[in-house]
């Protein structure tokens, strides 16, 4: 999200601003309450809007912990249809749980995921399963402005490509605090590096936050996986994308700059079709969809055309592929995504370890 010059929304800004001082501060006094809880928690959170890759950055923490303890992850399910707490199983639809959580159990299906806009009541729950079933650590999606909950290590993301101090508070800019909320962070990950990016780069941008120096940093990038076809997410045969394909990119991500750079530098891309941030693709979207794949056929008459989505609108498109024709159906593909610490990673590792094993200070006595 870029900065606004409109100056009416300087006032806004500034009122937008005193009220999270406000809270944040209440917070800090103890005046209003957080609660702590018997059992690791690590926050994954960001202080702006738009995509910082929350979601990839959670899934690196259950591939790093999966094997040692019994995960649970908590969100609010973004965008999802259904109200209160209900827990995401393998049939969950992306409409009734939202898609990041159906994305992440689809891959780690032993994973406990439940969604709730109150956190306190879904850790109440989790906490109140049988002994062998209760998870041994747990993970906050998006919970770092969810002060109620007391983590006991918190991360939090930053896009490499929109750093704090360009940045102001909404609606002038992006951000949810004020960059100064980041000293609340155990850890900071500067997310979306380039592959090429120089070392003095990381330097500066280091030098920018300014960090007290009990604070981790690093560095991470996105790494793109061979493309897949859509219905193997339905357990379905899907051929490889041919290397020559012709491809429309669609994409209803955050920030689907990276996503476009990638296959444009792979595939002859043709068209791009760019809906919101979590959109719930509708019968008309379809419809459209169909009939611009349909004219670009036509236009490209004796090669075959295909649609290559993000891997989260993969997620939303299993739950209609009866909308789009069979034809069509057999050409979308989708492009797995997961996330790469750059220059440190078994210390990334060796730090997300300890975590799991970490209390918040008035509770370290009961492990």
């Amino acid at each position: 999200m870029k900065k606004s010059n409109n100056p009416l929304l300087y006032p806004l800004s500034w009122l937008y601003g005193l009220g999270v001082g406000l809270r944040n501060f209440l917070f800090n006094q103890g005046i209003l309450k957080q609660q702590s809880y018997p059992i690791p928690l690590i926050c994954v959170g960001n202080i702006t809007v738009g995509g910082t890759g929350k979601t990839p950055h959670v899934e690196l923490l259950i591939s790093i912990l999966r094997k040692q303890y019994r995960i649970a992850v908590i969100s609010r399910g973004y965008k999802r249809k259904s109200r209160g707490l209900k827990e995401v199983t393998l049939t969950s639809t992306a409409a009734e749980v939202g898609d990041e959580p159906k994305q992440i159990k689809q891959k780690y299906p032993e994973v406990r995921f439940v969604v709730d806009g109150n956190r306190r009541r879904a850790m109440r729950y989790l906490l109140a399963l049988p002994e062998e079933e209760r998870p041994e650590v747990v993970l906050l999606d998006d919970g770092f402005q969810h002060r109620y909950v007391h983590p006991s290590f918190t991360i939090l993301l930053i896009d490499a490509q929109r750093e704090l101090h360009d940045d102001e508070l909404l609606p002038l800019g992006g951000l949810r605090e004020p960059a100064t909320a980041r000293y609340r962070a155990d850890c900071i990950i500067l997310t979306k590096c380039p592959h090429d990016m120089q070392p003095i780069k990381l330097r500066i941008m280091q030098r920018n936050l300014n960090l007290y120096a009990h604070q981790e940093i690093f560095f991470s990038r996105i790494h793109y996986q061979q493309p897949r076809a859509v219905r193997t997410l339905l357990g379905e045969a899907g051929s490889p994308l041919p290397k020559d394909a012709l491809v429309i990119a669609l994409s209803g991500i955050a920030s689907p700059g990276l996503f476009f750079s990638y296959l444009e530098e792979r595939y002859e891309l043709i068209d791009q079709l760019v809906y919101p941030d979590h959109h719930q693709f509708r019968r008309k979207d379809f419809i459209a969809i169909s009939e611009r794949w349909q004219e670009l056929c036509e236009q490209h008459s004796g090669r075959p055309v295909y649609i290559v989505c993000t891997e989260k609108d993969a997620v939303r498109f299993t739950d209609s592929l009866g909308e789009l024709p069979e034809e069509l159906v057999k050409q979308l593909y989708f492009l797995p995504i997961e996330t790469q610490i750059l220059y440190k990673p078994q210390e990334f590792r060796e730090m997300i370890c300890k975590a799991a094993k970490s209390l918040p200070p008035s509770l370290q006595g009961l492990r």
